[in-house]
């Protein structure tokens, strides 16, 4: 079976140990090149390639080679980013089977309604719930259409920016971005559209490259 796992960590370095012993092929993505460099000199070999780039790009999974692979493995250390792959791999590229590590077990209800095939955690037995979802016929939109800029990024709220105190329905957001999430005082939030923003929450948006700049600058209180 052909594989890419996305992440080169210590999970994702374990995995590809694990799964080249079965005779898998693997593809390892990670943007790290010092991880990279540490998977390719342990495995690099018939059964295991490394490709130092960004999993949450479609450009770099098409380069890897996705569309002869027949699962996606996310483990990165950031669920946003383990998400947007797997979505990707799925929506748009058509990949069988997702699997995704999740660090927040509050995220595994939205992460399997959003089409993830298995979530994983290693914290599941701490009880959580959702009170919110993510749109996720927006995030589909956004995942699904021919435009391969999809980033993922993070942004404080500043005292000075204008989106402080509004909720995100206010804020009139570009068609297609969404919040994955919201980090308040070192919880993760799902948010709705009535979700108020306030100062230094920590604001993780997935779009269009080309409308980020400027919401970021937005929330961040910058002049654009």
């Amino acid at each position: 079976m052909r594989i890419i796992i996305v992440g080169g960590g210590n999970v994702g370095f374990y995995l590809v140990k694990t799964l080249m012993a079965e005779k898998h092929h693997i593809m390892l993505i990670d943007s790290n090149r010092a991880r990279c460099e540490r998977v390719a000199s342990a495995f690099g070999g018939s059964y295991v390639e490394v490709t130092h780039g960004d999993g949450t790009n479609a450009d770099c999974l098409r380069d890897a080679g996705i569309y002869h692979a027949e699962a996606l493995i996310a483990v990165t250390g950031q669920d946003q980013n383990n998400l947007v792959s797997c979505q990707l791999a799925k929506e748009y590229f058509g990949v069988k089977r997702t699997i995704a590590r999740v660090k927040n077990p509050k995220n595994i209800r939205v992460f399997e309604q959003l089409g993830v095939d298995s979530v994983i955690s290693s914290t599941a037995r701490i009880a959580g719930s959702i009170d919110s979802e993510l749109d996720w016929v927006d995030i589909n939109e956004l995942l699904t259409r021919k435009a391969t800029h999809v980033r993922v990024r993070e942004a404080l709220v500043a005292s000075g920016s204008e989106y402080n105190g509004k909720s995100l329905n206010q804020i009139g957001l570009p068609k297609g971005m969404i919040v994955v999430c919201i980090v308040r005082d070192g919880e993760a939030i799902i948010p709705d559209g009535d979700t108020i923003l306030s100062v230094d929450d920590n604001v993780v948006i997935l779009g269009n490259e080309c409308d980020l700049p400027g919401i970021i600058s937005n929330i961040r209180g910058e002049a654009v």
